[in-house]
């Protein structure tokens, strides 16, 4: 598979909070590099609106972005939307 570059969806599959990330499992826009780090490589800012992030006071709270390391993401495959409406509709049929 490619790298990931902007644009991309991908999955979150690692946080800071490892398994107890709220944002283990979204679906994330690849947005653009904030920069490169000295141990986690490339860093990118990536939305969602569903995104939380830990505040001063220990709670999570929704902010829509976050940077991760391309290590903690996993880039899903593209879809082609024409197909994917037509597969919701199949779905809908079938349920």
């Amino acid at each position: 598979m490619e790298p990931i570059k902007a644009g991309d969806i991908c999955e979150v599959i690692n946080g800071l909070g490892q398994g107890r990330s709220p944002n283990l499992g979204l679906h994330v826009k690849v947005e653009y590099i904030r920069g490169e780090h000295s141990q986690l490589g490339r860093i990118w800012r990536c939305t969602n609106p569903e995104i939380q992030q830990l505040t001063d006071a220990g709670t999570y709270i929704k902010v829509g972005w976050a940077d991760y390391p391309a290590s903690w993401l996993r880039k899903l495959p593209k879809t082609d939307p024409q197909n994917q409406e037509q597969q919701t509709q199949d779905q809908e049929i079938t349920a």
